[in-house]
């Protein structure tokens, strides 16, 4: 079944992504890794909790994460409305229940959450500055990272407690901020 959902998810984003400016044809020609990579986002989450998805556009890692990880309650944010209409036509055509979609800016948001995942969005210290008014800590923030992040997490001030190499030079990187700042 996962695989399945998987694969129709990888379907809808190759048949809309021209259309709808979604995705790079690299991204595109490379969907199985980064698949791959947005269900790894999901290994320094515990089970049964919130996450937001800041900026996500077409859906990664936050559709893959959701099929890999049903126990989780994932919001993704997208201010974009024609992505936020794309992320809502998977969630529908998926049956993703554990998954929602807040079209608007990630700073008006109403939840809480200790649990933040983004990809190519912005600098750690960005991402937090744009959700600290929904964060609830110790607040960890999961991002798939170029070799700079350590320069982000010390402005931050956070500590890095998962680093994982991926093939493609890059780290999906975990940080924690055990309190506001």
């Amino acid at each position: 079944m996962r695989e399945e959902l998987l694969e129709r998810y990888a379907g809808l984003l190759r048949s809309y992504a021209p259309t709808l400016n979604l995705a790079s044809p690299r991204l595109l020609a490379e969907l199985d890794r980064h698949i791959a990579t947005a269900c790894a986002y999901g290994e320094v989450i515990p089970a049964g909790e919130t996450v937001l998805d800041v900026g996500s556009g077409a859906g990664l890692p936050a559709v893959p994460l959701a099929v890999c990880r049903p126990d989780l309650q994932i919001t993704m944010a997208e201010r974009r409305a024609r992505r936020a209409a794309f992320l809502e036509l998977v969630t529908a055509r998926l049956g993703l229940e554990n998954l929602r979609v807040y079209n608007g800016d990630v700073r008006q948001w109403q939840g809480r959450t200790a649990y933040v995942t983004a990809q190519a969005v912005a600098p750690f210290d960005e991402i937090y500055r744009l959700v600290r008014n929904s964060a609830r800590f110790p607040l960890t923030l999961v991002s798939r990272k170029g070799p700079g992040w350590r320069e982000e997490a010390a402005r931050l001030g956070a500590r890095a407690f998962h680093v994982k190499p991926l093939d493609d030079g890059t780290e999906l990187v975990a940080l924690r901020l055990e309190e506001a700042v």
